[in-house]
């Protein structure tokens, strides 16, 4: 088993630290509003000159996620920049000419209205048949309250036809307030590569992401390396995986998407027993464990 550091606060190794790659969705925000402290964290961290990439599995783009985190008073002066799995896909696969060789340009799409942005201007077009499409690009889900057998029906038939499908969001589930987990667009992706399918995916844990997090820090400040980064997330099989596969030191939210599953009852309080256990199911391992993001 790992020897997990457990903190409390953000300040017992923010020192340590140059730069941070922080998640949204399970950190800063719960889907509704921000957490209590989230914005005073960052707030604290810019203080002390930290450069900081808020790194999203939304499958939007990036503009969008900054005027939605605005809204509800998390500011860009709260951080440098961030890279959206919608932009990452966008940007290396449905504007790029050789994916799209092998794609084509027509695509049959599953994912709200809000997230069909992704694909706007480009030499791609939408059909409202699967029959007559050439590739499936899923966001997500079309409703909150769907679950996979809502979309088991439209999935066969691309497989059928033998659509690849280009999945802009692989997280599997994000937790909403009060608790619930809402499935994302890895389930879909999962279910189709699962069946035969081909899958093409972009975001967290991937490595398309990551190289442009370390580009970007490479342009603002040529001195941060591999070592001073500390990625922050809540998900074990997108965060932190991603953090372990590309050699940066990370640090798991409990609070988030594995809540119930490390937080056994009120009484019982967190279970590191089954943190053991959900971190080799995922192979993925955090050097720190902090409930909350507090600074």
């Amino acid at each position: 088993m790992s020897n997990y550091n457990f903190i409390k606060y953000l300040s017992e190794i923010s020192n340590n630290y140059d730069a941070f790659i922080i998640d949204v969705w399970g950190v800063l925000w719960d889907g509704i509003e921000p957490y209590q402290y989230s914005k005073h964290t960052l707030e604290k961290l810019k203080e002390l000159n930290k450069n900081i990439i808020l790194l999203s599995n939304a499958p939007r783009r990036s503009h969008v996620v900054i005027e939605k985190l605005a809204s509800i008073g998390i500011t860009s002066n709260l951080y440098d920049t961030i890279i959206s799995s919608g932009e990452v896909c966008r940007e290396n696969c449905l504007r790029d000419k050789e994916s799209l060789s092998l794609l084509g340009h027509n695509y049959y799409f599953i994912g709200q209205e809000t997230d069909k942005g992704i694909a706007l201007n480009l030499e791609i077009e939408e059909t409202s048949s699967i029959h007559k499409s050439s590739f499936i690009l899923v966001c997500g889900t079309r409703d909150f309250s769907h679950t996979l057998d809502n979309y088991i029906n439209e999935l066969d038939e691309g497989l059928k036809l033998q659509l690849p499908l280009v999945c802009a969001n692989p997280d599997k589930v994000v937790i909403r307030k009060n608790d619930q987990l809402l499935i994302c667009a890895g389930i879909l992706a999962d279910y189709y590569e699962s069946n035969g399918g081909v899958v093409f995916r972009y975001g967290k844990p991937f490595s398309q992401v990551y190289k442009k997090c370390v580009n970007f820090f490479k342009n603002i400040n040529s001195k941060i390396t591999s070592e001073k980064v500390l990625v922050i997330g809540d998900s074990l099989e997108t965060d932190i995986l991603g953090a372990n596969n590309n050699n940066f030191s990370s640090l798991l939210i409990t609070n988030g998407i594995h809540k119930k599953q490390l937080y056994i009852t009120e009484n019982q309080g967190f279970s590191k027993n089954s943190l053991d256990e959900i971190c080799i199911q995922y192979s993925a391992y955090p050097n720190y464990i902090m409930e909350k993001f507090i600074y």
